[in-house]
């Protein structure tokens, strides 16, 4: 980028807010609709399994949209880009809020899935070439605060304006949008820009979106439509296969290719792909868990739900600041595997969890997953963007987030199938001892015979009782398995390049 004057002190520091807000805004509307499904479903008239489309269709269309901002990026300028983008956003928000029929709501959460997609690697892009170099770590590293903090707000935010009115969740994005639009319009106007026309890759647009849109159906339905019995599911799964085979083969080739496939052979760029994406997946898919569990099993409501993750987001206002001036200090190796050392260690705390776990005892651990966010996504955001041309970082910044979202929603539809499989293995395991005459059962049942104002109310009681004891059990197994998983990427972080 061409600049006619280099931003410095106030001004620097505004444009970064604005611009870290509307990062805030995106990854934050991926998820503060998920606690509202059942109050957006009732109101609209349409059933709870039709309602998850709404997080479905958004999903959809941000992943999809991610690689596009780097060939626009190149074609119209990260600067006009962000503003069509975040205005685009404000505007699909406002229709979103004022939608009176499902249909309308869907069509504003793809609109506004298009939009998110155009910004997230837009917005990094804006910080990392309007910042000098011996501050760009720390433009980095605030914007990192505000995108993983944004899905850890999503609940408990949600549920706060579910409870009160729920189109109040998409009107909040307008006057956030308005104070961002406005800062960058005022501080980058004078900027110039280099852009470069050349033809658009349509048939690779046409069949990444074919990929992504047919595993992102599958992902977020296969639950309900019963797996890999559902001749709808595998037929999604195969057409996403054979999308990204003929994807891949074309894009090698293309001379003006959507994605840039040679940047997988840089292993700073790849294996930092790699861990971010599997580790914010293993995150987002617990920190969907957590929200289901003490819903079901505890009895929170959607607002306090959201108030046992939102510790997570406390720790990542101290550390990011720290860690764009502290980064380079150390080998990036060392901070990336400290990080998922410590989410190794909360993830083997939260796997002792049981029915009778206090608010502390979930809240505490969280608290302490906020140190590692800083300590992994800010060095794996700087190797991947380090000695990339300015006017290629959106491209590179796209393809990176652009993995990253789609291991998000991986995980966590991978989490909850996993989590609904261990309850089944529990449940069965509890069947076989289910028998009239065992000793253990009658003692289950006992309490209940007292409350009960029949034979059929106190074995519904025991049976609500296993419910939540295989839940439990369940979500303790899954959070040991992902003390493993991060285990396993520390062996990941030691092929980089130092």
């Amino acid at each position: 980028m061409n600049t006619d004057k280099q931003l410095h002190g106030l001004q620097l520091y505004l444009l970064l807010t604005a611009i870290a807000l509307a990062a805030f805004l995106i990854s934050l509307d991926g998820f503060i609709v998920n606690v509202a499904i059942t109050t957006i479903s009732g109101e609209l008239g349409v059933p709870e399994d039709v309602g998850t489309w709404v997080i479905t269709v958004f999903s959809i269309a941000s992943t999809a949209c991610v690689p596009l901002s780097g060939t626009l990026s190149l074609r119209y300028g990260n600067y006009r880009l962000f503003i069509f983008g975040i205005v685009f956003f404000a505007l699909s928000s406002y229709f979103s809020g004022l939608a009176h029929s499902f249909n309308m709501l869907l069509i504003g959460r793809v609109l506004q899935g298009c939009a998110a997609g155009l910004l997230t690697p837009v917005s990094l892009a804006l910080i990392v070439n309007n910042f000098p170099p011996e501050k760009r770590s720390i433009g980095v590293g605030f914007w990192s605060f505000f995108v993983m903090v944004g899905p850890a707000m999503g609940p408990m935010i949600g549920g706060w304006l579910s409870d009160y009115h729920w189109p109040w969740m998409f009107f909040l994005n307008l006057p956030i949008s308005l104070f961002s639009v406005f800062t960058v319009w005022l501080f980058l106007k004078d900027k110039k820009e280099e852009v470069r026309s050349f033809p658009h890759d349509i048939l690779g647009i046409v069949l990444l979106f074919t990929c992504v849109g047919a595993l992102q159906s599958a992902l977020n339905r296969w639950n309900i439509d019963d797996w890999f019995r559902s001749p709808f599911i595998v037929s999604l799964f195969i057409l996403s296969g054979v999308s990204l085979v003929f994807f891949i083969i074309w894009e090698i080739f293309h001379p003006h290719p959507f994605i840039y496939m040679h940047l997988f052979k840089n292993r700073n760029f790849t294996l930092p792909c790699l861990t971010t994406g599997i580790g914010m997946g293993t995150l987002f898919s617990s920190f969907v868990l957590d929200s289901l569990w003490v819903q079901e099993v505890l009895g929170y409501t959607p607002a306090w739900a959201g108030l046992t993750l939102s510790p997570v987001g406390i720790f990542p206002l101290i550390f990011y600041p720290m860690m764009g001036r502290f980064v380079s200090l150390l080998d990036m190796r060392i901070w990336v595997i400290m990080s998922f050392i410590l989410y190794a260690c909360t993830f083997f705390w939260l796997s002792h969890i049981t029915v009778y776990s206090a608010f502390w005892q979930l809240a505490v651990p969280r608290l302490v997953q906020g140190i590692g966010f800083a300590l992994f996504t800010v060095p794996n955001a700087v190797l991947v963007v380090r000695d990339v041309k300015p006017e290629r970082v959106t491209a590179v910044v796209s393809v990176f987030s652009f993995i990253r979202m789609l291991c998000v929603s991986f995980g966590v539809a991978l989490g909850v199938t996993l989590w609904i499989l261990r309850q089944d293995f529990y449940q069965n395991r509890f069947t076989d001892r289910t028998y009239v005459s065992n000793p253990l059962l009658a003692e289950l049942r006992a309490p209940f015979e007292t409350i009960a104002s029949s034979d059929n109310q106190s074995w519904a009681l025991v049976y609500q009782t296993i419910q939540e004891y295989t839940s439990t059990l369940a979500l303790a197994d899954i959070y040991y398995f992902y003390c493993w998983i991060f285990i396993g990427l520390c062996g990941v972080v030691l092929f980089y390049k130092r």
